[in-house]
């Protein structure tokens, strides 16, 4: 048997409020990254977009379904079907999210092993795919195979910092550190409700330092306009 409900209930309004905050930030890191794609033309830009771009629905379609979950929790009529219905949404909330966002990672993750290749590129996104949908645990796999992806994308920022260390790459590698580790404490989540919630708290340092990374470009920019 497969463990859905991950949040504990307290949390779970929380837990609304900070998908939706990832989603506006990744939005704005995927608008961004198409901006500078126009301006260069170059082709890992517009992936990098792509990547957020993903990333970015899968927030939205789990803080939408978990707002509509809400609203049914919040009914004082607690009939086995809407019960039932609160399930299979939040079922179809964590697979959806799950593709969405192993789709944007495996783009980013694609972005820095320097393969210019769109069938080599759609070969192993497919595996991906049906690792995880085949899967008898679909959300331990994606989190498992989530984890292998930002550590190979935590040793590239991490080389890329040594290169150039400024603040903006040690910022990038800070948040991808800490989306490593919220992805880590997120695994265990179907053990334990205490992991999903220091998950959270990881991801949103994570979103925030990429949030402060992008003011600071586009600060740089202004000035050099």
């Amino acid at each position: 048997m497969e463990y859905v409900f991950l949040s504990p209930s307290w949390f779970f309004v929380y837990s609304v409020l900070l998908e939706a905050f990832f989603a506006v930030i990744t939005m704005i890191i995927s608008i961004y990254g198409f901006r500078v794609y126009k301006l260069t033309e170059q082709k890992q830009l517009k992936t990098f977009g792509i990547a957020f771009l993903f990333i970015s629905f899968s927030y939205i379609i789990q803080s939408v379904l978990n707002l509509v979950i809400l609203s049914k929790l919040d009914d004082d009529v607690a009939l086995f079907i809407k019960l039932n219905s609160v399930y299979l949404l939040n079922l179809f909330g964590l697979y959806a999210h799950a593709l969405f966002f192993i789709t944007g990672l495996f783009l980013l993750t694609y972005i820095t092993l320097n393969i210019n290749s769109n069938r080599v590129m759609l070969l192993f996104l497919s595996v991906l795919l049906m690792a995880v949908l085949l899967s008898t645990n679909k959300i331990f796999l994606f989190y498992v195979l989530s984890s292998v992806l930002l550590i190979f994308t935590v040793w590239y920022y991490f080389s890329n910092y040594l290169k150039k260390k400024s603040v903006n790459t040690l910022l990038v590698l800070l948040a991808m550190i800490f989306l490593l580790f919220g992805t880590l404490h997120l695994m265990y989540s179907v053990e334990n409700e205490v992991y999903y919630v220091i998950g959270h708290i990881l991801e949103f340092i994570a979103y925030a330092l990429l949030l402060t990374n992008l003011v600071i470009i586009l600060k740089h920019g202004k000035k050099k306009g």
